[in-house]
């Protein structure tokens, strides 16, 4: 990693780039700090810049919104909630604020809008701190023993909100969580599981998923709605069409939004 603070302008992405080495099969994970949005740039087989704590510095033909939606369908939650509790903060249309993705600790800080075009992003389980430089720079620290090492020139003051948002998102998932836990006391876990080991350990369906769980249960309200809206004709809509809708649905929410 640059022991002195690089200001991530296209000069200094540039530089980056220059000292990366190329990965298409690149991914975010535990270590990964950004995802730099390079498309504009122009640089030779490269959409996007990963920094990455164990790997280095990586340069990809993937573009920062294919390895965000990635990373995404990895984990519990999707856009989707975080675009709601967004949109119940602010009691608004959720668009017009810049949405960071929320799912626990795994957490996505976009550096400015991506509905249109790549962002960057910075995982911020990974971020020490950040300081704001004036109005139109922030500086971000991802190591203990050193200032700044990226400085963002982006406005410091939608920093900060998107910032906060996600704390705001994280602690209301936070609370859910907290809300499900007061029904599933030590004791009554422990009993559970002792006695679907003792009595029935054949008939615990393996891989259980939160997140399958979800889309069967979206699939399900969608068949749901779909035949009380043909009942109102008298009519009943066929298993493409049902499949058609389901899948449209699914890629709505994947979009970033």
């Amino acid at each position: 990693m640059h022991k002195s603070n690089i200001l991530l302008n296209e000069k200094g992405i540039r530089k980056i780039y220059h000292e990366a080495f190329q990965d298409d099969q690149a991914l975010i994970t535990p270590t990964t700090t950004m995802i730099i949005d390079t498309h504009k740039l122009g640089l030779p087989n490269c959409q996007a810049i990963l920094l990455d704590k164990k790997r280095g510095t990586i340069f990809t033909k993937r573009s920062t919104n294919m390895l965000v939606k990635k990373f995404i369908s990895w984990q519990n939650f999707n856009f989707v909630l975080s675009t709601f509790i967004i949109g119940e903060l602010y009691h608004d249309h959720s668009h017009r604020h810049i949405v960071p993705f929320v799912s626990g600790n795994q957490i996505l800080l976009p550096t400015r809008g991506y509905v249109h075009s790549p962002a960057s992003w910075i995982v911020q389980s990974n971020l020490i701190d950040y300081c704001c430089l004036g109005h139109n720079e922030v500086g971000l620290q991802f190591s203990k023993h050193h200032g700044p090492e990226y400085i963002l020139p982006v406005n410091s003051q939608q920093f900060t909100t998107i910032y906060a948002n996600a704390l705001i998102i994280a602690e209301v998932q936070t609370r859910m969580i907290e809300q499900l836990i007061k029904d599933f006391p030590c004791k009554f876990i422990k009993d559970t599981h002792n006695k679907i080991r003792e009595f029935f350990p054949q008939q615990l369906p393996e891989n259980i998923s939160l997140h399958k769980i979800t889309e069967y249960f979206i699939d399900k309200i969608i068949e749901d709605v779909l035949q009380y809206s043909f009942s109102l004709i008298d009519e009943e809509p066929d298993e493409k069409y049902i499949l058609q809708v389901k899948n449209a649905v699914k890629e709505h929410q994947k979009r970033l939004r």
